[in-house]
C-alpha cells in the first residue's frame, strides 16, 4: 500500500511538472527562441544528471556497437521532438500543446505495430480511444 501511495504521489508530481511546463515554454519563448531555450535545457540537465551520477557511482560505459542507437534516439526522441514541440508551443498555446503531446500514448500504440510488430489488444485499444 505504501509504495501504491508514493507511487501516485510520484506520478501526481510528474503530471503537475509536466502541465506547468507548456505554460513555462509559452513565456519563455516570447524572450528565447525553442532551439536556444531546448540546449539551455539540456545543459541544465547534463549537469545534474553528471553530478547524480558521480553521487551515485553510476557506470556510464556504453558499447561502441550501441553508439549508433544512442544518437538517434537523442536526435530523433529527445532533440527533433523537443525543438518541435516547444515551437508549436509558440506558435499556438500552452494548452493547445499539451492536449496534443498528451497524445503521445496512441502514437505509441501505433509505432509499437508498425514497427515491433505488437499485437492491438482491447486494453491498448480501449486506451487509445479513452
Amino acid at each position: 500500500m505504501r509504495n501504491l501511495l508514493l507511487g501516485a504521489l510520484y506520478l501526481s508530481l510528474a503530471a503537475s511538472i509536466w502541465g506547468g511546463l507548456f505554460v513555462t515554454v509559452r513565456v519563455a519563448v516570447t524572450v528565447i527562441p525553442p532551439v536556444q531555450l531546448v540546449w539551455m535545457r539540456y545543459v541544465t540537465a547534463l549537469l545534474t544528471l553528471y553530478l547524480l551520477g558521480r553521487g551515485m557511482h553510476v557506470d556510464w560505459h556504453i558499447r561502441r556497437e550501441h553508439w549508433r542507437l544512442v544518437f538517434l534516439v537523442g536526435l530523433i526522441g529527445q532533440t527533433i521532438s523537443i525543438v518541435t514541440q516547444e515551437t508549436g508551443t509558440m506558435l499556438t498555446s500552452a494548452q493547445t500543446g499539451s492536449i496534443v503531446t498528451a497524445s503521445t500514448p496512441a502514437f505509441m500504440v501505433i509505432f509499437a505495430r508498425l514497427l515491433l510488430r505488437e499485437r492491438f489488444t482491447v486494453g491498448r485499444v480501449l486506451s487509445v480511444v479513452l
